[in-house]
């Protein structure tokens, strides 16, 4: 939709485009280095910083009132409680750097100090980045800027820059946890080898069924899929199956006090989990009733 909107002249289809798009990332990823590919990455994000300032910038600039718009109260009818439940799983969705920590410590050679900066900044800029945006938006900022000629420019380069560096990390990420699948699957050595470039299954595998399912939908609207992947499969991936796989290696391993007495921080982070999980079920079912 991004091509189609921003060269409505050419009448290109979105699905087409969304399947050419695929195959570039496809033959890209397969084809660079982990070091290629980071480069790639490396220059969406500069343009997206840079799209991103060019735009907000002169938003911030025209907010009304500032701090009416910090203390301004919010505007979901139901409360304070019922907004924040509802937005639990974006915000889990968003802190999910999880997926890209194996590529950014093969990338930095492995040394912790390095990568533990790198995931510290990499989680903060993109909540900063959101609430400078919510803040602009809310203050009514956005609505000359985005308008404009430059402004319109600057938003589409912001969109498909993000669109590119998460699309390259994802399948960076994917494609290094499919690459040790298929290690271990052919291969009888304990650890797996460090590898500099993804194989094609294992980018196929990456790609393929994101892709399939964008086309299966006709590009359309995906939120109900979002909401699934927050609310249940986010959850159980990052809160609950680290705990049982941590579990079952200190059973392989005889350490069977630690397996049986799980520690206060892998129950707080279970309890969380499982809150989370039964908060947006009862919200699903009273919406299905009250629907």
């Amino acid at each position: 939709h991004l091509v189609a909107n921003t060269l409505p002249g050419f009448g290109l289809e979105p699905t087409m485009v969304a399947a050419g798009f695929a195959s570039i990332l496809a033959i890209v990823s397969f084809t660079q280095t982990n070091h290629g590919l980071e480069k790639i990455a490396n220059a969406a994000v500069l343009v997206l910083f840079s799209s991103f300032a060019s735009l907000l910038l002169p938003s911030l600039a025209n907010v009304s009132d500032p701090m009416v718009t910090l203390l301004a109260p919010g505007t979901n009818p139901e409360g304070f409680g019922p907004a924040a439940a509802a937005a639990i799983p974006l915000l889990l969705s968003s802190l999910t750097y999880q997926n890209i920590v194996p590529s950014i410590t093969k990338l930095l050679d492995f040394d912790r100090t390095k990568s533990s900066v790198a995931i510290a900044l990499g989680s903060f800029l993109p909540v900063a980045v959101y609430i400078a945006w919510c803040f602009a938006a809310l203050g009514g900022g956005l609505d000359n800027s985005a308008t404009s000629g430059a402004g319109g420019a600057a938003l589409t380069a912001f969109s498909a820059s993000a669109l590119i560096g998460s699309c390259v990390a994802c399948i960076m990420s994917l494609a290094e946890e499919y690459e040790s699948i298929i290690s271990s699957a052919f291969s009888s050595d304990q650890y797996c080898s460090v590898k500099d470039k993804f194989s094609v299954p294992a980018v196929t595998l990456a790609v393929a069924p994101p892709a399939a399912v964008v086309l299966a939908t006709g590009c359309s609207d995906l939120t109900c899929a979002l909401h699934f992947c927050g609310a249940f499969v986010t959850p159980f991936l990052y809160g609950l199956l680290p705990i049982m796989l941590f579990q079952t290696i200190s059973k392989k391993d005889g350490a069977i006090d630690m397996a049986s007495t799980p520690s206060l921080k892998s129950t707080i982070l279970a309890s969380g989990a499982v809150g989370f999980i039964g908060q947006e079920i009862i919200h699903d079912i009273s919406q299905i009733i009250i629907a």
